[in-house]
């Protein structure tokens, strides 16, 4: 993490997750999942929810693409957001 700010972490992994993608790495290639692996787990970590409602739909985007070896990043990240909208 960033000097403590997971959003900024989040949008960096995020960032690194793409920069990746368009320069042809597959989506399974390891450095691309944990990319994405490590965007997932610092937007999970910010407490402030507009900020994470504003990351939110490009995590998404990104799992998408990415979904990862763990079951369910998607439908984690499309939960999450639905929490966010309510609160």
């Amino acid at each position: 993490m960033f000097a403590g700010d997971a959003a900024r972490s989040c949008r960096t992994w995020l960032t690194v997750a793409h920069v990746r993608l368009a320069a042809g790495q597959p989506a399974d290639a390891p450095a691309v999942e944990t990319a994405a692996d490590r965007a997932h787990h610092q937007w999970g970590a910010i407490k402030d929810a507009a900020r994470a409602r504003e990351l939110g739909p490009a995590l998404a985007e990104l799992r998408l693409r990415v979904p990862g070896r763990r079951e369910g990043a998607l439908e984690n990240v499309q939960q999450h957001l639905r929490q966010l909208q309510t609160s």
